[in-house]
């Protein structure tokens, strides 16, 4: 592990147990096991070491979500998988717990303005696997698509809905498909999927 996601553990555990404002980066050293001239050589204020944090921590969630995804062929499956994901670990993380619930004035500004460099970084995987899965989709709609499920999946997080991960996370593949379909050249899901399944029998009988 190397001191910059040292000193971020540390700064999550220490925010998690006394919220942001509380948190001081004596603490952080602390229990980074390291001097506070070393954290502050890597984070230069506060601030940066909390919106470091904090997009480390978002885009963690984000992986994690883009994993689930690839594990499923269809599209209305993968999107399910992804959403259904991020709000399950959304609702476990202990910052955004504690966070949301005691001071969500510090934690919504990051998490839902570009400067603060979170979405923009958020955005990449995500528009990564939309060209992927919609070949057919224009690149600015693609962009527009991916910012628009994770600035929802954000809004989720931040403020979880009364029902169960799995449902939510139903209606909203339903609803952000058929609207990422209508952009993708007028095909219908079947016909993405169909290409996605002949473009993986090619690339089996072209490697036997």
């Amino acid at each position: 592990m190397g001191v910059e996601e040292q000193i971020l553990d540390a700064a999550v555990e220490a925010a998690s147990v006394h919220g942001i404002e509380r948190m001081v980066v004596a603490d952080v050293a602390k229990r980074a096991r390291l001097s506070r001239a070393t954290v502050y050589n890597h984070f230069a204020t506060k601030d940066e070491l909390v919106a470091a944090a904090v997009r480390r921590e978002a885009t963690t969630l984000v992986d994690a979500a883009v994993v689930a995804s690839r594990q499923e062929d269809g599209l209305r499956e993968a999107l399910h998988a992804a959403v259904a994901t991020i709000l399950r670990l959304a609702r476990q993380h202990p910052l955004l717990d504690r966070v949301v619930r005691s001071e969500p004035e510090r934690l919504v500004p990051l998490l839902t303005t570009d400067d603060a460099w979170v979405l923009p970084v958020l955005r990449a995987p995500v528009e990564a696997v939309v060209a992927e899965r919609f070949p057919g989709i224009d690149p600015v709609a693609g962009r527009r698509f991916a910012d628009v499920l994770v600035r929802l999946l954000v809004s989720y997080s931040l403020s979880a809905p009364d029902d169960p991960p799995e449902v939510v996370a139903a209606v909203v593949s339903g609803l952000l498909i058929d609207g990422a379909v209508a952009l993708a050249d007028g095909f219908t899901v079947a016909e993405v999927e169909m290409d996605d399944d002949e473009a993986a029998a090619d690339a089996v009988g072209g490697a036997s």
